[in-house]
Order: C-alpha cells, then sequence, then structure tokens
C-alpha cells in the first residue's frame, strides 16, 4: 500500500512544521509578491521558493527566517504557525538558538548524548546545533518536543521563555 506523502499516521500528530509550505504560499500571495521577487529580497534561489512552496525541502532556520523577514511575518508562525506579530529585529533570531538550546538542555539535567537520544535525532546533532550549526524545521521540533518547550521560541525566541519561572 503505497503512503500519501504527509498522511497522517495512526495515533501521531502531524509535527507544527507541517503546514509550513501552505503557510508560505499563503503569506506570499496575500502580500502580492512574487517567488522571483520574494527570493530576490530573502536572498535565495528562485528554485529555492519553488521548492519550498511545493514542500519537497524543508529550509534550515536562517533561510526559514530572510523569508520571513522579507515577507513581514512572524518567522515562529511561518515555521510552526505560532501565533505571533512580525517584530522588525537585529540580526538573526535564530543565531541565539544555541544559547536557547544549552538553557533548555541544562534545565533538564541532560547531557548532549541524552538530547540526542530523546529527541530521536542523529549523534552529535545537539552538539552541533550548540556550536551554532543550524537544523531544519523537522530536526528543530524533534528537540523542541524533547525538550518539551516551544519550537518557536527555541528556533526564533517567538513566545514566552518557559524557562522564566
Amino acid at each position: 500500500m503505497d503512503m500519501v506523502p504527509g498522511q497522517v499516521v495512526r495515533g501521531r500528530q502531524n509535527p507544527l512544521h507541517w503546514k509550513f509550505s501552505e503557510r508560505l504560499k499563503h503569506a506570499r500571495r496575500e502580500k502580492n509578491v512574487t517567488a522571483d521577487n520574494l527570493s530576490v529580497a530573502a536572498g535565495v534561489s528562485n528554485s529555492a521558493v519553488s521548492h519550498l512552496e511545493a514542500g519537497a525541502r524543508l529550509p534550515r532556520l536562517p533561510t526559514l527566517e530572510r523569508i520571513a523577514n522579507a515577507l513581514q511575518v512572524s518567522p515562529g508562525w511561518l515555521a510552526f504557525g505560532a501565533d505571533a506579530e512580525f517584530e522588525p529585529f537585529d540580526g538573526p533570531r535564530c543565531a541565539l538558538l544555541a544559547e536557547r538550546l544549552r538553557a533548555a538542555r541544562n534545565e533538564r539535567g541532560w547531557s548532549l548524548r541524552e538530547l540526542d537520544r530523546q529527541a530521536g535525532v542523529a549523534v552529535g546533532a545537539s552538539r552541533s546545533f550548540e556550536a551554532g550549526g543550524m537544523p531544519t524545521l523537522d530536526t528543530l521540533e524533534l528537540v523542541a518536543k524533547a525538550l518539551h518547550v516551544s519550537a518557536a521560541w527555541l528556533a526564533f525566541g517567538v513566545g514566552a521563555n518557559p524557562l522564566k519561572r
């Protein structure tokens, strides 16, 4: 039996990034921006915009953030459907991912290897992210879920800080 891409597997909720391509198309059309103009404004290739809108690829966080800024939408909304307004920000929000990830991991008392295991990601992935590497949306969401934090907060600092009590 062939599975349709994106089909819901029984007992599992679709990931938050699942409708990213739909949100991207919607935002681009609502802003009346062509794919060509978006690619220039965001500094990505024209084919990248096409692949992202078709759902053929997921972007890494810096690419997503450049696209969100070009469309003047919240990167948390574009990536994960988080309820957030666009707010201009100096520099990339995702640059602070390593800091937020380290704080959330330390709050749980986990080693890097334990986080990789809990999230179900490749060994060394968390180490890479804490050293400045940038994950794709799907990997980031697995890590956020394991840490019990919002994916939008972990990636972009959008929403309430779950570590402040």
